[in-house]
């Protein structure tokens, strides 16, 4: 049975991060954009390219339009007819223009923008006239592309549903974690068409996500008692019999819904960007995020930052933590795990985290980094592409000196005394401090879990000053 929980719209639509075009005669709900042309510096700060004349105002050849307000990740127009959703579906890159008429027929303009207001698609455009458009080429948005496999499998159906309905009983039969599972679906007949168990663990709204999840698990519960953890390409391989079968976002989710341990936890070599914990409810494309089933975290693949819309929220504030043993212990703390959004950083913030933290501005954002010169320059990084204040905590001159310094090769101390000397001047203003007594020092630094002592007790406090500040 479908979920019927209100599928909110993406934290990150297509248009982030780009410049509007003025062109004339598009039509409602539909935006021209430049195309993402972007950049990295050494310090991994990120440059968007936008293309302007000798006044500089933007001048591009090509444009996107893409819709102007948010989508959800997946909501077909409806006046689409079957054939018509599966041929967009079935957009493997790009498809050209003479070819999406041939496929769409007479009515194929108005069709494609129904698509791209609903955020199935990019249209690109070449520019006439500066002000003009002419149609080029379409592709799928990037939650479309993710969820295509599993929406056209549901849409094409299959040719012996109570084969594979009996099938995926036989998988869980045995298995005793998949009991209650394997109840749902035996009292679920199958019909003419595949039905999804109502109450099932997986929270998946598409049969061949809740397929997946189900195959998968029916390896990976017999395999726990292995001494060596399973791959995701290994269980891949194994429950779907395709190595390069993708673990797409919602199937990630599924899975970990259903065996109750994130996805990361659960195999070996995960494509693992986010951790995150804290007091609310996604959707991960079209399957629901169980914060309470996925304890101690949410795990999100790179891509995933992508498929990821909101339902609710209510996080005091955005709490980040640079490395790992820091963040599974700030989760062990339910004063801050339960009202705060805690983000594990993974040092230098990537590209998906930057965008995910642009798109949850309003609330406080705080972060706890090592106490050395590349921790205080994970915060001002991070700042600046974000274009937001982030508060440091338990990054103090008095931490430092009581702390106990990490073993540095000369070479290595010289370079961060460097950089410290650099950032006492020019670095985020908050931990200057810090920066002048590392440079100070020789560049010696204080790595986060030798302060656990001193920090961890104090943490809930520390936090709430920053929301105190952050609301007043």
């Amino acid at each position: 049975m479908p979920d019927l929980t209100p599928r909110p719209p993406l934290l990150i639509g297509e248009a982030h991060g780009r410049e509007t075009v003025p062109l004339r005669n598009l039509p409602p709900g539909i935006t021209a954009v430049t195309l993402p042309r972007i950049t990295k510096d050494s310090d991994d700060t990120i440059h968007v390219r936008v293309p302007r004349d000798r006044r500089r105002r933007v001048s591009p050849r090509q444009v996107d339009l893409v819709a102007d307000h948010p989508v959800s990740p997946y909501d077909p127009p409806p006046t689409l007819t079957t054939r018509q959703l599966i041929k967009v579906l079935q957009t493997k890159t790009a498809k050209r223009w003479p070819t999406i008429q041939a496929d769409l027929g007479d009515n194929a303009w108005q069709i494609v923008a129904d698509l791209i207001r609903c955020g199935a698609v990019i249209l690109r455009c070449d520019v006439v006239n500066a002000t003009g458009y002419s149609p080029r080429s379409w592709t799928l948005t990037r939650s479309w592309a993710e969820l295509a496999e599993d929406k056209l499998a549901e849409l094409q159906g299959r040719q012996h549903p109570e084969d594979l309905h009996r099938e995926l009983l036989d998988i869980m039969s045995g298995i005793p974690e998949l009991a209650h599972e394997h109840a749902l679906l035996a009292t679920t007949p199958p019909g003419r068409v595949l039905k999804i168990p109502e109450g099932t663990a997986t929270r998946a709204e598409d049969w061949r996500v809740y397929e997946i999840a189900i195959r998968a698990a029916g390896v990976w519960w017999p395999a726990q008692g292995a001494p060596r953890k399973i791959t995701a390409k290994e269980l891949a391989g194994r429950s779907l019999r395709d190595t390069k079968s993708a673990w797409t976002p919602a199937r990630q989710q599924a899975f970990s819904n259903l065996i109750g341990i994130p996805f990361d936890q659960a195999v070996d070599k995960a494509d693992t960007e986010l951790r995150i914990r804290g007091p609310l409810q996604w959707r991960v494309g079209t399957v629901i995020a169980d914060a309470a089933a996925c304890r101690p975290w949410l795990a999100l693949p790179a891509r995933g930052v992508r498929a990821l819309g909101m339902i609710s929220c209510d996080a005091r504030g955005v709490f980040l933590v640079e490395n790992e043993d820091t963040f599974e212990q700030v989760c062990k703390i339910p004063e801050i795990a339960d009202t705060w959004l805690c983000i594990w950083g993974k040092g230098y913030a990537t590209d998906g985290l930057a965008e995910f933290l642009r798109g949850l501005d309003g609330l406080p954002l705080a972060a706890w980094g090592d106490l050395d010169a590349h921790g205080i320059r994970i915060i001002g990084n991070l700042a600046d592409r974000i274009g937001r204040p982030v508060t440091p905590v338990a990054m103090t001159v008095d931490l430092y000196r009581g702390g106990t310094k990490y073993r540095q090769e000369p070479t290595k101390l010289k370079e961060n005394r460097k950089l410290a000397a650099q950032l006492a001047c020019d670095g985020i203003e908050a931990l200057r401090d810090l920066a002048e007594e590392i440079a100070r020092t020789d560049g010696h630094g204080c790595e986060q879990e030798t302060l656990y002592d001193e920090v961890l007790p104090a943490l809930p406090g520390l936090l709430k000053a920053v929301h105190v500040s952050g609301s007043s």
